[in-house]
């Protein structure tokens, strides 16, 4: 009986699909599964994954055209087996023991609805740390203000599928904002949280791949800015009110740090 999937929608995706395969096979826990879902790659991938489909039972793939990211997540939700559902990308990986855990936690507790959330690495293209992503303060007033950490990559959580049937699936026409997008629908819907302290994934953040020339282009803040205004103006009148009092007492913070750092400065 599949429990969770583990979903890898990929184009063109090189060699960093075969390690996101072993990342997968080498800690895998029963009732776990791997579906890949490429969009038509022209790299040779359909060939690889046919090879690791002879190999792995766990993995299933399908491999055609597309309307890009989204879409291929969609065809995942729709082809996945598991209850629950976990996004891994195909440059990124899983730490050691992380889908045990998971597996553990779902077993344990499987009836309430909720959203399971760790930290993560975030690493630069020589596997150097760049940071640590500790969403453990997340509610929806503080997202929407921008005053707190949210999950960065998909690496890090896990959900279940019903969670879809609430909010709906990712929008296809939303080629790189679908995961930011998810969590303030998904915090609007008032899912429950549930933090663990501990690293659960690792985001490789390269300069080639979409989300680090979206970055670069500093239009990753303005797609964020206009998903916050979105569901700022979706929410009732007491998570705006907070909303707008979170940002003030924000603003008077870096006010009062930048002036601090200004004194230091000249003393």
């Amino acid at each position: 009986m599949i429990l969770l999937s583990i979903i890898t929608p990929t184009y063109n995706p090189g060699h960093w699909l075969e390690k996101c395969i072993l990342n997968v096979a080498e800690n895998l826990p029963e009732g776990v599964e791997h579906l890949i879902i490429d969009g038509g790659s022209t790299d040779g991938t359909a060939e690889l994954l046919a090879g690791f489909e002879k190999q792995y039972s766990h993995l299933r793939w399908i491999s055609e055209k597309d309307k890009g990211q989204s879409d291929a997540m969609n065809k995942g939700l729709t082809m996945a087996a598991g209850a629950w559902i976990g996004f891994l990308n195909a440059d990124d990986f899983y730490e050691p023991g992380t889908l045990d855990k998971i597996v553990a936690l779902i077993r344990n507790n499987p009836a309430p609805t909720r959203f399971l959330v760790g930290n993560l690495n975030i690493i630069n293209e020589k596997d150097e740390l760049i940071s640590v992503n500790k969403p453990g303060h997340m509610n929806l007033p503080a997202l929407l203000a921008d005053v707190c950490e949210w999950p960065y990559n998909p690496a890090a959580y896990f959900y279940p599928r019903t969670i879809h049937d609430k909010i709906g699936n990712f929008p296809p026409d939303e080629h790189f904002a679908m995961d930011y997008d998810f969590i303030l629908k998904m915090m609007s819907a008032r899912i429950p949280v549930e933090y663990h302290d501990e690293i659960w994934g690792t985001f490789r953040l390269l300069p080639e791949a979409k989300t680090g020339q979206d970055q670069a282009s500093d239009t990753s803040y303005q797609r964020a800015l206009l998903l916050r205004d979105k569901y700022t103006a979706m929410a009732n009148w007491n998570v705006r009110t907070m909303v707008s009092l979170l940002k003030f007492l924000w603003a008077i913070r870096n006010k009062i740090i930048g002036t601090s750092r200004k004194l230091r400065q000249h003393s």
